[in-house]
């Protein structure tokens, strides 16, 4: 069992690094205007294809973030950090929030530009 949960968390923290990266990149990319060339088509593939890596890493953030908050207090409680490792887990989830809203707010914009309907 110890050895699915390190794989689940291992997946959940590669989750929210997909999410992280795949903002950045929306972000570099959405700050040029798209021309009406030949190289729209591509920009709009490749936006294509980072949407759907971005639902993948949100669908993996949230599948095995809830296992891993099932499984924490067994698997990943550590007594020497005592209650401290709450607030620690409380501010990085704040700043991932925000780092999601980033992300969401690019991943809209560019789901207008490829006009992908909503799901």
């Amino acid at each position: 069992m110890a050895v699915l949960v390190l794989l689940n968390n291992f997946l959940h923290d590669f989750s929210a690094a997909g999410w992280i990266f795949c903002t950045v990149i929306l972000w570099s990319m959405l700050r040029y205007k798209i021309p009406g060339s030949e190289s729209a088509e591509v920009i709009h593939r490749m936006l294509k294809t980072i949407l759907l890596l971005m639902r993948f890493s949100l669908t993996g953030i949230v599948l095995f973030g809830v296992i891993r908050a099932l499984t924490y207090r067994k698997y990943e409680w550590s007594a020497a950090a005592g209650e401290s490792q709450v607030v620690l887990l409380i501010v990085k989830h704040i700043i991932l929030a925000v780092v999601f809203a980033v992300g969401l707010g690019f991943y809209l914009k560019a789901r207008k530009i490829v006009k992908i309907p909503m799901e």
